[in-house]
């Protein structure tokens, strides 16, 4: 099965950079977006760089100039990279040319703080140049809202507000020319999208795609005391299920691990070859950051697949995640092969295809 053969995500507590590895990581505001920058050193030849994402539009709360500051100290050679939340449209050819310029051989991406479709997008650019891949990527140890302030704003009925949670709205669903696709557009549209405690960005999404079949993921926290937000947010996304439901599905509620990518992957594969041959697919990465990686490699080996992404207004930034439970790292080696390995495992696997050409004799 392809969950055999794609890396999984091993505990790390420290973190040392190899030669001609930049480190990118992104200047957000929760406790986990500095944990990297705190712990990652230098490469042993003492020439290590980094890029920090700086983020459009301005919020004095990130932690942009603590990170530089760490990362300074440490002798980092540091370059700051825009990236506007509403309008990424040419972030890619700009951090393209920054890698090239750095010399870059392989890229250790702090996903930790990092907007999902900015993930997205640096890890493409890293599968067209070939870069190795690492990726650090720090567990919340509490993440917002509690189940006390669900409970809360569900006994008020306002559950289904996101400016009761952790974001103030949705600003507009984006798309980028380097993950849209213009093949099946004359085909019904399936929209695939995850569950989160903000409904509003699936009811963006729909209101914008008008799709024709639309197929909600829910996610499992990886301990049982989070559990609960796996029924919450199956609670917030109840209606949503019923009226898009897949006539012909046993399962009315999808659900993969928030933090173990491979399960979400497996999944994502098995809905684009039972839909691709008659629909038109648009996934949209609203969920976890894993979730988010497992959209993207989906996306990778099939260009067929149209990235839509939601995303909001701003963040009430005393409401999101707090501290730090684990330091995990996942290892690609050089994403270009990569994605070019996990293309041929599908084709086997799907097509039924022979592990070795046959040479067979016609008469």
């Amino acid at each position: 099965m392809i969950t055999m053969n794609i890396p999984r995500l091993v505990e790390a507590d420290q973190l040392a950079l190899r030669p001609g590895e930049v480190f990118l990581a992104t200047g957000g505001f929760e406790d986990r977006a500095v944990k990297f920058p705190e712990i990652v050193q230098p490469n042993a030849t003492g020439s290590s760089r980094a890029i920090v994402l700086e983020y459009l539009p301005y919020d004095k709360k990130n932690r942009l100039d603590l990170i530089c500051t760490m990362l300074s100290q440490k002798g980092f050679e540091l370059r700051r990279e825009l990236y506007n939340r509403h309008d990424p449209s040419d972030f890619d050819l700009r951090l393209k040319r920054t890698l090239i310029d750095l010399g870059t051989r392989s890229l250790c991406l702090d996903v930790s703080g990092m907007s999902r479709l900015a993930m997205m997008l640096v890890l493409d650019v890293a599968r067209d140049m070939n870069l190795s891949v690492r990726i650090a990527f720090a567990e919340a140890m509490e993440y917002a809202p509690s189940q006390e302030e669900f409970e809360a704003a569900r006994a008020r009925g306002l559950q289904h507000r996101p400016t009761s949670f952790i974001d103030t709205g949705v600003y507009d669903v984006l798309r980028v020319p380097r993950f849209s696709s213009i093949r099946m557009q004359n085909h019904a549209t399936l929209l695939v999208a995850f569950d989160s405690f903000n409904e509003a960005l699936c009811q963006a999404l729909i209101n914008v795609i008008n799709p024709s079949r639309f197929i909600l993921i829910n996610g499992r926290p990886p301990r049982d005391e989070l559990r609960w937000r796996e029924q919450a947010t199956a609670e917030l996304h109840r209606d949503l299920r019923e009226e898009w439901s897949v006539e012909d599905d046993n399962e009315p509620i999808k659900t993969t691990s928030t933090l173990r990518y491979e399960e979400t992957h497996a999944l994502l594969v098995k809905l684009y070859w039972r839909f691709s041959r008659s629909h038109r697919i648009v996934v949209a990465p609203t969920g976890s950051k894993m979730q988010t990686l497992a959209a993207y490699l989906l996306r990778a080996v099939h260009d067929d697949v149209h990235i839509e992404y939601p995303t909001v207004e701003g963040f009430f930034s005393d409401k999101y995640s707090k501290d730090v439970r684990q330091t995990w790292v996942l290892d690609f080696g050089p994403m270009g092969k990569f994605v070019a390995h996990l293309r041929r495992m599908e084709l086997r696997e799907y097509l039924t295809l022979p592990e070795r050409p046959v040479n067979v004799e016609i008469e």
